[in-house]
């Protein structure tokens, strides 16, 4: 089994393709050149984002970028153009910030321009309900469909492709990674990558779709299945459309890459939201998790859910085979309710073995601490934390190993006979220790065999607090990269390895992903 990259180790490199094998989706993910139609003239707003957005992945450095507005002629350094017909042939993607009312008229000047997409940022179309602006939307898709251009929305975000240079919201990383983003909302397109990225993941390519009156779910998740860059898919969903192709491609995309779905509108408060927001028919909890589980994919229950199965599926977590598991790092009442966590999710706390228990004696005192399972380390060094892993991660009775990083102590001696260090000084070596944390536990992982489990706090028992911010940075960071999953909560770590196990149990018959 080919094993999964993690984080952007490598930049990708895309395979040669021959004209049979491009999915018809791909041109839209690699436009040549970007008009933006309705570029604001203040400051401020959303809309005023999308510009924003490609000048800082520097698309404006390797492809034409056109803003469009009658009434500048410069915006943010670059030439403003009276209409898209004015622009420099070829465009390959329009970003559309125009008002409902004007959209029509920029469709047809997109026809006569030919260009291959259109992304409608554009809103209060379908969505809204109202049986005129409903039927304007379908002519405009018509007109598109009969030219042979592709819609993105309406009433979204558009497209977040790293390797292309495109992104729709600032602070997106511009490294490509090998996860792909579904989304029909374009607010949570953000928070999942933001989220993502901050614990270290980077994505192939994103899209919010909002309405989906042209381009639809069914027709990414296919793309995704066939795309070489992409290995993991995250997806939130509120409607299904088409629900046989829906279901069809899922599948597909399913048996060759690990997918994870969070669905929106399973309430009859989240079903009212998504038909207002997107105009999307929200459908049965029981029908979406069967079709989940016929398809092979995973279903998230919340954000953090979809989130924390990413991190699980690209990193060493998702080589657990089994629920037996081993817990360093706490004691007492942590010790106690972190047991209850991993029992609700399927997981065993199995007693260590008299040998390993023997061996642990040698050097860990008797008053204060455990060495039964969950292990006690109160107090210890990072030698001490370090020995005390490779000793319960050996037994066969442990299928993975839970634990909190352990940080070295300062360099420099307190007192006022001797130099003390500037906080910068401090701060670097805060920073150079997470590092090497990280990388203990990764030398742990792949000399054990058995997957280490990070529990990073920000606070309390066990935590980081007080280590600062650029270290919990660093260390998250490091441990990605290195192949270390981390989680901020035993609930949370317990939940993503045991829905693993559950997912993987459940594709009985399906080729193996992970």
């Amino acid at each position: 089994m080919t094993p999964l990259r993690t984080r952007a180790a490598t930049a990708i490199r895309r395979p040669r393709k021959t004209p049979s094998s491009i999915h018809p989706l791909d041109p839209i993910f690699h436009p040549r050149a970007v008009a933006i139609v309705g570029v604001p003239s203040g400051s401020r707003g959303m809309s005023n984002g999308f510009l924003s957005s490609l000048i800082e992945q520097r698309f404006h450095e390797n492809h034409p970028l056109y803003p469009v507005n009658p009434k500048m002629d410069e915006v943010a350094g670059l030439k403003c153009y009276p209409s898209l017909l004015d622009t420099p042939d070829p465009v390959d993607h329009v970003i559309s910030l125009v008002p409902a009312r004007v959209a029509p008229s920029l469709v047809d000047q997109c026809v006569t321009k030919g260009v291959r997409s259109i992304h409608f940022f554009t809103a209060g179309l379908a969505e809204t309900g109202i049986p005129e602006l409903v039927a304007l939307e379908h002519e405009m898709i018509g007109k598109l469909r009969a030219a042979g251009i592709r819609a993105i929305g309406p009433n979204c975000m558009g497209l977040y492709v790293p390797e292309s240079r495109l992104a729709f919201m600032g602070g997106f990383p511009s490294e490509p990674g090998n996860v792909m983003l579904i989304s029909q909302s374009g607010a949570n397109a953000g928070d999942i990558v933001h989220g993502l990225s901050r614990r270290g993941i980077r994505f192939s390519k994103g899209v919010s779709f909002g309405n989906g009156a042209d381009v639809k779910a069914w027709e990414l998740f296919d793309y995704a299945a066939s795309d070489p860059d992409t290995e993991v898919v995250v997806a939130y969903i509120e409607g299904v459309q088409e629900g046989r192709k829906f279901f069809e491609a899922v599948k597909r995309c399913a048996r060759v890459k690990p997918t994870i779905i969070l669905k929106g509108g399973l309430t009859d408060a989240g079903a009212r939201a998504a038909q207002s927001h997107t105009g999307s028919l929200a459908g049965s909890l029981a029908i979406f998790d069967a079709m989940c589980r016929q398809a092979g994919a995973m279903r998230a229950e919340t954000m953090d859910d979809l989130q924390d199965l990413a991190v699980a599926v690209t990193t060493g977590a998702r080589s657990v085979r089994g629920p037996r598991v081993v817990l360093v790092g706490g004691g007492g009442g942590f010790a106690v309710l972190s047991a209850d966590a991993l029992a609700r999710e399927g997981l065993q706390v199995p007693p260590m073995p008299e040998s390993a228990k023997a061996q642990l004696r040698e050097f860990i005192p008797l008053a204060g601490t455990s060495v039964n399972n969950p292990i006690d380390t109160s107090g210890g060094s990072p030698e001490v934390v370090e020995r005390t892993l490779r000793i319960v991660s050996a037994p066969d009775v442990i299928d993975a190993v839970f634990t909190n990083p352990v940080f070295g102590r300062s360099p420099w001696p307190d007192g006022d006979a001797q130099p003390q260090p500037t906080a910068e000084e401090r701060a670097q070596s805060r920073v150079e220790s997470a590092r090497e944390a990280a990388a203990m536990l990764a030398r742990l992982q792949k000399t054990s065999g058995k997957a280490v489990i990070v529990l990073q706090r920000d606070r309390g028992f066990g935590g980081m607090g007080g280590l600062g911010v650029d270290a919990n940075e660093a260390f998250g960071l490091a441990a990605y990269e290195a192949g270390i999953a981390v989680f901020p909560s035993i609930q949370r770590a317990a939940r993503s390895v045991g829905e693993l196990l559950r997912w993987r149990a459940a594709r009985t018959g399906l080729p193996a992903v992970i």
